[in-house]
């Protein structure tokens, strides 16, 4: 046999071979490299499902919070004041003035704290959110944290998306987490609130006046930035993203973005 053939048919035998584990080498790289991306996928899932029940498991303990709140300590004030008002009764007048302006200042007392259980009450759960939606609730959280110093305003189109209930109460916890910080940390005195849908996503986004922050430096410190970062972690649960255009020294815009599917307008009443 010519030498020549047998070494052209071992070449092709050797380059047949080289292709076939050229082939079974990318083959297995693809494998694992699907593996791989699938494992990730479950951890991701197996993470959302586990941030999805713990922010569960704290609306719960709130609303049982609330519950106590209101059935046990707000019932407990109320029968005090109803003692303090008996006792003054069937003291028919004989109360001196000092005394008499010591019930009046206890009886002031009482009411002040039975308004503030009641208002932490509704920050612990949100009726108005249960009852009535996103933009009432939203509403009389902007009424509420209004006063002489600070002014909240919520702006939305005419007509927004109708929102799964879980959505609702994310977007309200964020918006109660970002006016409350914008007051107490950033001094802010005007406080915008917007609200609209647009390309198949809601975007809520809070604007303040404020003396702003460092974000680098608050996300970096383990004792600061626990709402900043419960907010990225809400977010993660339903695909969303939020924007922190903030400096130190000036006013913040925090920007917060949330796909949507097969959602329909429904109108907005009640805003002004």
């Amino acid at each position: 046999m010519d030498s020549g053939f047998v070494i052209a048919v071992g070449t092709a035998v050797l380059l047949m071979m080289a292709v076939f584990i050229i082939i079974f080498v990318a083959y297995y790289q693809q494998k694992q490299a699907n593996q791989q991306l699938a494992l990730k996928e479950l951890q991701e899932q197996h993470r959302r499902e586990l941030m999805a029940a713990t922010f569960r498991g704290q609306e719960a303990e709130r609303r049982r919070l609330a519950e106590d709140l209101h059935d046990g300590i707000g019932t407990m004030l109320s029968v005090t004041k109803m003692s303090l008002n008996q006792l003054e009764r069937q003291m028919n007048g004989e109360a001196t003035m000092k005394t008499s302006l010591q019930i009046q200042k206890t009886r002031s007392m009482i009411d002040e704290t039975m308004t503030n259980v009641r208002r932490i009450s509704r920050d612990l759960v949100p009726t108005t959110l249960e009852r009535f939606g996103l933009l009432a609730a939203l509403e009389e959280l902007a009424d509420r944290a209004s006063d002489g110093d600070v002014q909240v305003h919520l702006d939305c189109p005419e007509a927004i998306t109708e929102l799964p209930p879980p959505l609702t109460l994310m977007l309200y916890r964020i918006g109660q987490e970002l006016v409350n910080n914008a007051i107490r940390h950033a001094r802010a005195r005007q406080i915008d609130i917007q609200l609209y849908c647009v390309d198949s996503e809601v975007r809520m986004s809070v604007l303040d006046d404020g003396v702003g922050f460092d974000f680098d430096a608050v996300m970096e410190n383990k004792q600061g930035g626990l709402g900043l970062r419960n907010i990225e972690s809400r977010l993660s649960v339903l695909d969303g993203h939020v924007t922190f255009d903030v400096a130190h020294g000036r006013g913040s815009q925090i920007h917060v973005q949330v796909r949507l599917a097969d959602t329909v307008p429904t109108p907005v009443a009640g805003l002004a």
